[in-house]
């Protein structure tokens, strides 16, 4: 992990095709919960191809964000788009409706989520967990589900793993696996909450590797870190929140040189803890 200045910025990715609309936008998105706002006024968006890190303190409403944009919590105000599509609502005579459980399950297949503690069926091999969702989610024949795993599996490195079972597996290589599920699916935008925070120190960085690979190849990525070194390198744009709000959304580069305010330098410089 590094704090900001122990690392020179990287340099800029190739720039995206211009012209193209947003895969993701945010509009006035609040969200409450127990009388308490955890979201308020969030606005965001995001193109293909690209890769935005959101960074914080614990408590911003990170990862809260990241659950409302696959609907895994539904959001109390404002709207959600996936290119053209609402999430989670349907628009009736101006007033929003919440979309039938078919449609929010086919919504949420266009998302890939990444979780914190693997989420993996211990009672299945590597394998199984891969296929679970093409097979019975997407429909897809075995035989093509089990290329589809292969392929991911060599994504992440593990392409020796895939008759394991979780349990056989370390931290990190439960986590690529994990990865390597969201990838399974195709999805238009991945979402990565904390996919380090409960690995073991020394498991953190084969898993950085990845991810960081996955930016490079131009997969549109949401990510939720404390890990300020791979943001550096990795992100194309940084968000910070605090207090359920967006304070800052710039390009990696400017955030990291010339943070804007006083609170984000403070924040830097104590290594993304403060």
């Amino acid at each position: 992990m590094s704090g900001a200045g122990a690392t020179p910025a990287a340099p800029e990715k190739t720039a995206r095709p211009g012209g193209e609309p947003p895969i993701l936008r945010i509009a006035g998105l609040g969200k409450s919960l127990g009388g308490r706002q955890i979201l308020s006024g969030i606005d965001l968006e995001m193109a293909r191809g690209e890769t935005v890190a959101i960074v914080g303190p614990s408590g911003a409403g990170k990862t809260t964000l990241l659950r409302c944009v696959n609907f895994l919590t539904p959001y109390d105000e404002g709207r959600i788009y996936l290119g053209d599509e609402l999430i989670g609502y349907r628009e009736n005579g101006g007033q929003l409706r919440p979309a039938h459980d078919a449609v929010v399950a086919r919504q949420r297949r266009r998302t890939g989520m990444v979780f914190q503690r693997f989420a993996l069926f211990p009672h299945r091999n590597v394998l199984g967990n891969l296929i679970e969702g093409p097979v019975h989610v997407l429909g897809l024949p075995r035989e093509a589900a089990e290329a589809r795993a292969r392929e991911a599996l060599r994504e992440v490195g593990l392409e020796g793993k895939i008759d394991a079972f979780p349990d056989e597996l370390s931290g990190g290589q439960q986590q690529r696996v994990g990865i390597a599920r969201a990838l399974c699916m195709q999805p238009e935008l991945l979402l990565f909450d904390e996919a380090t925070s409960a690995l073991d120190p020394e498991l953190v960085g084969e898993v950085l590797a990845v991810m960081r690979r996955l930016s490079e190849e131009r997969r549109t990525m949401l990510v939720v870190t404390h890990e300020l070194k791979f943001a550096r390198e990795a992100a194309d744009r940084m968000v910070f929140m605090e207090n359920g709000r967006v304070v800052a959304d710039l390009p990696t580069r400017t955030f990291f040189e010339a943070p804007p305010t006083p609170r984000i330098e403070a924040f830097l410089r104590a290594g993304g803890h403060s």
